[in-house]
């Protein structure tokens, strides 16, 4: 337990010492918009106002086809945002009519009707399921009629079996008329679209090539193995902007049209997010990043086709948060034990309800879960908890960047490429339990950096000139900078620069990559040893001069006539970068590396440097790569240090004290005042289970001959939840004007305040699955 409590209390003084100032009391950092270079990205959408339901109505339930019983517990039970299963019903009444026979057209016509006056009489809202691209695969009176409005194949033949449409045709014009008359009609508060993805709607007709070559000055469509290499082709990267801004634009278009029948009417969404960043062949998004903008509500389907573990289902919480920017976000959790099979224990049907909402991503509970008490389980959760959620925006300091250009400059190889160091670094800062943001390229390029005080880019390798520049700016105004391995080493049309963009910053020069891919080309670091006195928090040496680095040093034996050095190498199995310092740089420890070519030779391990008002480090040995891979508590603190350094003496508005598996994130609700500490205890216990994420695919030869598919949910193991472990003495440190008073919630349990040097300080005595400290 001491040992325990030593650990706690070592993340917590990270920012002790020389450092006093509150994440509150800082000044803002104010980067100018004013010149920047031309972007890479489209411009943000117009924005649209949010319906207000959208953030006070939190329990959604997603049901299947069918009126009757299930429905109306949902509406009984207090969901009030219910969507219901509509696939041939919502496409067969109104506009589309004459198509079907009078019997199937009414019942439909009642269907919609019934439901929407059952979720009515139950004051909540109604949303109806449909597939805006798949009519035509439920449909075969459609297709007869409308042939010209399916999708064309780049063989110039429609598909086999018909599927998708044509979203070129005059397919959107029906469309647009049938979405308003819903809405007029049936009073309908919105609609959830599967489906509705570009990177599946491509189409290769007379009217879309003609299209195509007007806007691009005569091109032709590029096939479909030469329009997925936006790396290497320049007619792919065109060819991909115009179809991407075509189906943001629409998707917008369609909200628009709903809005001039009824203003509080909404769109959910199907987005993957990152979601499939696990699957190397899916290393381009099926959403562009403006996506999120163009409708309400941006639902991402998790535990489904991929199995989650403690890591994984945070970081696509947080990555959906930064696409949305808090317009909206839901989680389509998929109820079945084992993604499609089984029944979930009632510990992991809650979990999987609650993780989302700490990033402001709510769960939409969907049947059939197997046991119709699950229901009343999750949305009493929800009840007890919705008053600080509603109306609540992260309470940022750090920011993550997360680059979708890089991940598609890395192509299948991104996940041991780039995501290993997002991951790793997401990894180390989510178990120092500080206030954490992700951010994008898009919010680079946008200047929306509102509130974080350091921004961690793990291998952002590809970044634009308008990125660099903010980041630059961001920086001389008194940001702090924390970037690793390539970072800025491509532009944002994945050309390759001669030297790293960003280097002005970290004072210093690329000169070559290291890799590593096994764990004998590991690096060996050599940092140095302790200095006495320690170095003040100042001191870009209190990076590395740490007692927790020191101890993870390989010390042993080193002295054959006494006791051990204070300190050792430091074994770190993760790529690393040449760099040359150049004047104004810091650079703290060295390491080698194994390849015969560069025997006797070491190379800087960290650039620290001053920029301006603000503060940078530069790892040139990857510690948040081999936090993922193999980690160390050393590359942890390393990378923390870092952060806390480059801040310059600007601390966490809050800061949470308590064991590594604690999940926490901050809120606030600026009307009320409240700020509100998340403290989630969602994988204190897997059981025995493995860890491996996936198995290897078999051989091609021997998939043959077991008849093995493959396919992602037979390769992987389900991590399921079955119990809870209490966590205990989590303390909270704010650093926030004018605290009156905590309590944690639900349960309004009043916490003392203990005052501390620059805020207050509470102990959460026991902690079981989630609860929440808000300070008044």
């Amino acid at each position: 337990m001491l040992r325990k409590r030593v650990i706690w209390l070592g993340l917590m003084v990270l920012a002790s010492g020389a450092l006093t100032r509150g994440g509150q009391g800082a000044e803002p950092i104010v980067v100018s918009k004013q010149g920047l270079p031309a972007r890479s990205l489209p411009e943000a959408l117009r924005q649209r106002p949010v319906p207000r339901w959208l953030k006070t109505n939190l329990r959604i339930g997603h049901l299947p086809p069918g009126l009757g019983r299930m429905p109306e517990q949902f509406a009984a039970a207090g969901y009030n945002v219910i969507t219901i299963n509509a696939l041939r019903k919502w496409d067969i009444v109104g506009p589309a009519a004459k198509l079907y026979l009078e019997a199937e057209v009414q019942q439909a016509d009642k269907y919609i009707r019934d439901f929407v006056a059952l979720v009515h009489g139950a004051n909540a809202k109604a949303v109806l399921y449909v597939g805006p691209v798949q009519v035509p695969a439920f449909s075969p009176e459609f297709v007869k009629a409308h042939p010209d409005w399916l999708r064309v194949n780049a063989d110039g033949k429609t598909d086999a079996q018909p599927n998708f449409v044509n979203f070129r045709s005059g397919y959107v014009d029906w469309l647009l008329l049938q979405l308003a008359h819903l809405v007029r009609e049936y009073k309908v508060d919105g609609f959830w679209f599967d489906g509705y993805a570009p990177g599946h709607l491509h189409t290769y007709d007379a009217q879309t090539r003609t299209a195509y070559r007007a806007a691009s000055g005569g091109a032709e469509l590029p096939e479909p193995g030469a329009r997925s290499d936006v790396v290497h082709s320049a007619a792919a990267r065109a060819y991909t902007a115009w179809h991407e801004k075509y189906f943001v634009e629409l998707a917008d278009r369609m909200r628009a049209v709903i809005r001039e029948v009824n203003p509080e009417t909404v769109i959910f969404a199907n987005h993957s997010a990152n979601r499939t960043w696990y699957f190397p062949e899916a290393y381009m998004g099926e959403y562009p990043l403006r996506y999120s903008a163009a409708i309400d509500v941006s639902s991402v389907e998790l535990y489904w086709d991929v199995p989650g573990d403690a890591l994984y289902h945070p970081f696509v919480y947080a990555y959906t948060q930064a696409l949305t920017r808090e317009r909206g976000a839901s989680v389509w959790i998929q109820p079945s034990e084992h993604g499609i099979s089984g029944v979930s224990s009632p510990v992991e049907i809650q979990l999987r309800g609650l993780e989302g909402a700490p990033w402001g991503v709510y769960a939409e509970f969907v049947e059939s879960t197997g046991r119709e008490e699950y229901l009343r389980l999750h949305v009493n959760q929800v009840k007890a908890r919705e008053a600080w959620w509603i109306d609540s925006e992260p309470l940022p300091y750090l920011g993550v960047l997360v680059s979708e250009q890089t991940r598609t400059l890395y192509g299948k190889a991104a996940m041991p490429l780039y995501l290993s160091h997002v991951l790793g670094a997401f990894r180390s800062v989510m178990e120092a339990h500080w206030p954490v943001r992700l951010i994008t390229e898009m919010d680079l390029e946008d200047v929306e950096l509102q509130g974080v005080r350091v921004i961690l880019a793990p291998n952002a390798a590809c970044l634009s000139d308008r990125a660099v520049e903010v980041l630059r700016r961001f920086v001389q105004a008194g940001g702090g900078l924390v970037a690793t391995h390539e970072t800025s080493l491509y532009g944002a049309e994945f050309q390759r620069r001669p030297d790293f963009a960003l280097g002005d910053l970290w004072k210093g020069r690329y000169v070559s990559t290291i890799p590593v891919t096994q764990r004998v080309e590991g690096l060996q670091l050599e940092l140095g040893a302790p200095a006495e006195p320690s170095p003040a928090a100042d001191d870009p040496r209190s990076i590395v001069d740490d007692a927790a680095v020191w101890s993870q040093t390989s010390s042993s034996w080193r002295n054959p006539n006494g006791a051990p050095p204070p300190s050792g190498p430091l074994a770190m199995i993760a790529a690393g970068c040449e760099v040359q310092p150049v004047e104004g740089a810091t650079a703290i420890g060295t390491f080698s590396a194994t390849a015969p070519e560069r025997a006797g030779k070491r190379y800087p391990v960290l650039l620290a440097s001053q920029f301006g008002a603000g503060r940078v480090v530069y790892f040139a040995a990857s510690a948040d790569k081999a936090m993922f891979f193999y980690p160390d508590p050393a590359f942890r603190r390393m990378l923390l240090n870092a952060c806390r350094w480059s801040a310059g003496g600007v601390l966490p508005p809050v800061e949470v004290g308590g064991p590594l598996i604690l999940q926490t994130t901050v809120r606030r609700q600026p009307e009320s005042g409240r700020t509100i500490v998340h403290l989630l205890n969602a994988g204190s216990s897997w059981g025995q289970h493995s860890i491996y994420q996936k198995l290897a695919p078999l051989p091609e030869e021997l998939q043959k001959q077991y008849g093995y598919p493959d396919r992602s949910e037979l390769r992987g193991t389900w991590p399921t939840r079955e119990e809870i472990i209490p966590l205990h003495e989590i303390r909270v440190v704010a650093r926030l004007p004018n605290i009156r008073r905590a309590t944690l919630q639900p349960g309004n349990i009043d916490l003392p305040l203990k005052p501390t040097t620059d805020g207050v300080e509470v102990v959460v005595p026991k902690l079981e699955m989630h609860a929440m400290v808000v300070f008044e």
